[in-house]
């Protein structure tokens, strides 16, 4: 029944299991959401995935002034788990849709806060109300992808406990030190607890966004979300009244990084829209995946189904092993869900090649080649490799490609990657650049700096560049690689192409190649990198660690190459919330 403005909607079910006594604790899951559809089916997914019995849990969801589909999401989740739980609860507002002050959906006016306060705490009222031992809150877009969080946290006997989020930058769940105006204070504590450099359950001024508070501790009788305290003079945010609703009441929150707990989406800056929250969620997605704790969704409500294409591209071309069938799927799955259509090239696998295959595919050393760093020739992995980008670029000339992108399998992406990848293609249109090559992520070997391309924003001429990592390809470029014969004289791929564009240093490699004409730019800041480094737990390397090419009694690892090390000059990811809008 609809009463000022608000739906209720309290299902009254108790599961009562005959002949069996509950010892663990009863927890309210709280979830408060607002134009959330794109994240609620992994968030409600990790929610239903938690072990621990569903019948000592109630949760308890409220939503209001959505613009997607967040409420049909809550209904039909609610609707479905309802005989799972020990009770649900669903609060909602449908008028109106905009708060008075609001300039746009991820606007946060001062009503905003106020209302966000009051709802956490009719939330913990409920919960107090009905006797639970906890309540967990969880932001709709954040990810617990640990299904032992509540007994991890229950463990921990605090207060009020959070489990340390992870992100796509340096953001988390918690602040380790507070100004004494209430503003956010960088401390040395906090890269090195958000790195879990140093581990355990620390305290802290401020957690927000997913934290356990424990309602059986007495002091919880003197902590409220709503009113502020009667001295509150800090700025209006439902956090930072929180924090000092926490420090007035005496009551000390901790963080606890011990285990990997899961996943939070940086927070929105006021001017974006849905579609820029969503990207900067799937951006989070594509981050789970590099570190092996990917999303999974709901088994009841599912996300909504993507639309891919090639970007305004005529191919996009994704080489993978077929014995990495892992780097596969995460590939795949992080272009879908960018929705970006790519086609599989199968790549060669040099393990698999003998002496006959090379001598009978044309293959030749390049006289005087040896490994810059390690003083080896090169290895059949090197090999595989090359023709595996060799195999594409005559794909490229044979159906007359004009413009192909080339992936390989084992690439982390920036942010808006598919945004910033069409608008750096009409900017090379409008200007009619000339070129052949254009490097999205690679390793810059020279410190110099690089010519920047005049009307085409970030892109610069490229220097002496190594790796494969994603690239963009012209007809015409494709055409000068394969006239240059390379098969007979073959060198690492990432060797070649600086040849080809006459920034190599050595200039007996370059006399073999005698059009070194090759027009090669690069994206700066570069688009994707690669997953993992060398030294690094989950680095494989299928080039370094191989055998020599005419020799496989010869074992090669990466020991003593600088390639796949990571870059020692500082760079670091760029974070979304330093770039403007125009940028993104």
């Amino acid at each position: 029944m609809a009463q000022g403005g608000f739906l209720f909607l309290v299902p009254s079910l108790v599961l009562v299991v005959v002949g069996k006594i509950h010892d663990s604790p009863s927890v309210v899951i709280a979830v408060i959401a607002r134009n959330s559809a794109h994240a609620l089916p992994y968030s409600l997914g990790a929610l239903e995935r938690l072990n621990y019995p569903k019948e000592r849990v109630s949760v308890w969801c409220a939503t209001d002034h959505n613009e997607d589909k967040t409420l049909e999401v809550l209904q039909d989740w609610l609707e479905a788990v309802r005989p799972l739980y020990h009770s649900v609860v669903l609060k909602v507002q449908v008028s109106p849709r905009w708060y008075p002050e609001e300039t746009g959906p991820k606007h946060w006016p001062k009503e905003r806060y106020e209302h966000v306060m009051k709802l956490r705490q009719e939330a913990v009222n409920f919960a107090m109300e009905k006797n639970f031992d906890y309540i967990l809150y969880v932001d709709a877009d954040n990810i617990l992808t640990n299904v032992q969080t509540l007994q991890l946290l229950m463990a921990t006997n605090r207060t009020i406990v959070a489990p340390m989020m992870d992100s796509q930058t340096a953001f988390s769940n918690f602040w380790c030190g507070i100004t004494p105006q209430g503003f956010y204070r960088r401390t040395p504590d906090y890269f090195p607890t958000r790195n879990r450099q140093r581990t355990g359950c620390f305290p802290v001024p401020m957690v927000h966004s997913t934290f356990l508070i424990n309602l059986q501790k007495e002091e919880i009788q003197r902590l409220v979300f709503y009113p502020p305290h009667p001295n509150y003079t800090w700025t209006f945010d439902d956090i930072i009244v929180f924090a000092y609703a926490c420090k007035a009441a005496g009551v000390q929150s901790y963080v606890c990084n011990t285990h990997h707990f899961g996943y939070a989406n940086i927070p929105p800056q006021p001017h974006q829209d849905l579609q820029d929250d969503e990207m900067n969620f799937v951006h989070l997605m594509l981050e789970s995946m590099v570190d092996g704790f990917p999303f999974r969704s709901s088994q009841f409500v599912y996300p909504a189904p993507k639309n891919p294409d090639k970007m305004g591209l005529d191919e996009i071309f994704l080489i993978n092993l077929p014995r990495r069938p892992e780097r596969r799927e995460r590939m795949l799955r992080s272009l879908y869900e960018q929705e970006i259509l790519c086609r599989v090239i199968d790549a060669v696998d040099g393990r698999d090649l003998n002496s006959s295959d090379i001598k009978r595919l044309g293959v030749n050393l390049l006289p005087g080649y040896y490994d810059p760093f390690s003083g080896r020739t090169l290895t059949k992995g090197e090999v595989g490799c090359f023709l595996s980008h060799f195999k594409i670029w005559t794909e490229i000339t044979e159906r007359q490609i004009d413009v192909a992108l080339v992936f390989e399998d084992d690439v982390r992406f920036e942010p808006f990657f598919k945004r910033k990848i069409i608008r750096l293609m009409e900017d090379i249109r409008s200007a009619d650049l000339d070129y052949d090559l254009i490097y999205i992520g690679r390793k810059q070997v020279t410190l110099d700096p690089e010519q920047p391309v005049d009307n085409v924003r970030n892109l610069v001429v490229a220097d002496y560049s190594y790796w494969t990592l994603c690239y963009i390809i012209s007809l015409r470029g494709a055409q000068k690689l394969l006239n240059a014969e390379p098969l007979s004289k073959i060198l690492p791929v990432d060797e070649f192409l600086p040849i080809m564009s006459d920034t190599h240093p050595n200039d007996d490699y370059k006399h073999h190649f005698v059009n070194r004409n090759l027009q090669i730019f690069s994206a700066h800041p570069l688009l994707v990198y690669p997953t993992h480094y060398t030294g690094e737990p989950s680095w494989q390397s299928d080039t370094e660690t191989s055998t020599l090419w005419d020799d496989d009694n010869v074992k090669t690892d990466w020991s003593g190459s600088q390639k796949t090390l990571k870059d020692t000059r500082g760079e670091s990811y760029p974070s979304l919330q330093s770039m403007s809008h125009d940028e993104l």
